[in-house]
């Protein structure tokens, strides 16, 4: 009976030790997760030349803030690199749209 005992104790022990050696979850910090901080980083990532980089910034600014209108500049410029000229001049559509719903009358 004592050897059950003191082999649950070692095994609790082994569990808990595997899952404290486990990843961190990381901690959020306010104002990196917002559409400003995203396309800022989206501007840098198209001045270094990193285009698909950019679009993933550009985009997660998009679904964050569905009006805000840099975040379709930065998507039209991505789409005008590629060559896409389609895509480019619809983004730059929306970004124009977007911009005149957020201007008071």
């Amino acid at each position: 009976m004592h050897f059950k005992k003191l082999l649950f104790f070692i095994a609790a022990f082994c569990i808990l030790f595997l899952l404290a050696c486990g990843p961190r979850a990381i901690a959020l910090r306010a104002g990196l997760d917002t559409p400003e901080q995203h396309v800022d980083t989206g501007n840098k990532m198209l001045m270094s030349g990193k285009i698909d980089a950019a679009y993933r910034e550009f985009s997660r600014a998009k679904e964050l803030d569905p009006k805000y209108s840099p975040a379709y500049v930065g998507l039209s410029l991505v789409y005008g690199l590629k060559g896409d000229n389609e895509n480019s001049s619809i983004y730059i559509k929306k970004a124009i749209d977007t911009l005149r719903e957020t201007i008071p009358k």
